[in-house]
């Protein structure tokens, strides 16, 4: 298991963990079928464990992310360079738990649809040949996408409450700008000289 899967993965043992640590008090018996958040009550109809800041940072930051998962795929088929589609790699691996943390937070969680502009950049690296324009249109598309998720980090980090989802960001917010340094050294010194 590489570093970077260990580290996610105690995020999501973090966060599973975090609703068990705060209750002080033992809920209340309650019939199955009354309780919201019975195993026999579908999770559609439970009502969300977070709040409305909480909600709206994880469907933002799954949003994109999933943006981010679509194109990665396409890179891992599609990249020439090998230190692109490493990074290709890094970022399915990285997307598809941070999506299971999310994911294991808030069972209810429907992201939106990304933006048309998202989607036109999601649709145009499908249609592209492999190739060095390939390359470089992934990179670019990765930065901005990265970019944006780190806003959605740094906005939700400066109004957040839930404990368990501000130490998620953080880490999440490290692997962003982790993702931006890669991205930044692929676009200036590996596919410049190519």
């Amino acid at each position: 298991m590489d570093r970077r899967t260990m580290f996610l993965a105690a995020a999501a043992a973090a966060a599973a963990a975090g609703p068990a640590f705060a209750q002080t008090q033992p809920a209340p018996a309650t019939p199955p079928q009354a309780a919201p958040n019975s195993p026999n009550t579908p999770s559609s109809t439970r009502p969300s464990p977070l709040g409305q800041a909480e909600q709206t940072h994880a469907s933002q930051t799954a949003m994109l992310g999933g943006a981010s998962l679509q194109m990665a795929n396409i890179a891992l088929q599609k990249a020439r360079h090998p230190r692109l589609r490493e990074f290709a790699k890094f970022e399915h691996d990285e997307q598809t738990i941070v999506a299971e943390v999310l994911k294991s937070m808030d069972p209810n969680l429907q992201p939106a649809q990304p933006p048309q502009d998202v989607t036109a950049t999601i649709d145009r690296l499908r249609n592209m040949s492999p190739g060095l324009a390939f390359d470089r249109e992934f990179v670019e598309a990765q930065i901005k996408g990265h970019e944006k998720l780190r806003g959605v980090q740094e906005d939700y980090l400066k109004t957040g409450k839930d404990l368990p989802t501000i130490n998620v960001t953080k880490l999440t917010l490290g692997m962003i700008n982790e993702h931006l340094a890669l991205l930044s050294d692929l676009r200036h010194d590996r596919l410049a000289s190519l």
